[in-house]
């Protein structure tokens, strides 16, 4: 089974995930597609610039994309942009099928939440009074209790 993630500064294509991971023995697909907001903690967004380190990044995301696929029977294809995003645009985009909805939805939600919890992808997001602000991302490092 061939997984497709990346880490790419290109429009990403969630119809395009879709159809890599459909398959005649699929019956259910489940897919999520993440955008820039235009607002975030009260303060209004134009734009959101996504950092990270590509060969590590791409490293990791393959890893979670290959964890759902062994937990649950599903194929998984995922896409992470960087770079500099306006208000709408995508920054994320997973696609998961499976033989059942289920598997598709839990598997989809585990790909999301770990890219979340563990993808090593910065973002600074830009307000339209012109100052902006690192959020807080994936630590490389976890401090250890001593």
């Amino acid at each position: 089974m061939r997984r497709l993630t990346r880490i790419t500064s290109s429009r990403l294509n969630p119809a395009a995930l879709s159809r890599a991971v459909s398959s005649a023995r699929h019956g259910a697909a489940a897919s999520f597609v993440g955008t820039v907001r235009a607002v975030h903690a009260g303060r209004r967004v134009k734009a959101v610039s996504y950092d990270c380190f590509a060969p590590l990044a791409e490293k990791e995301l393959a890893r979670i994309a290959a964890e759902a696929e062994k937990r649950w029977p599903v194929k998984v294809a995922a896409e992470h942009r960087i770079g500099l995003l306006s208000v709408g645009h995508a920054s994320l985009a997973i696609a998961v099928g499976s033989g059942h909805r289920a598997e598709s939805f839990e598997a989809c939600r585990f790909v999301l939440e770990e890219i979340k919890r563990r993808l090593p992808v910065w973002k600074k997001e830009r307000y339209l009074r012109g100052e902006g602000r690192w959020l807080p991302g994936c630590a490389l490092h976890r401090k250890s209790a001593t």
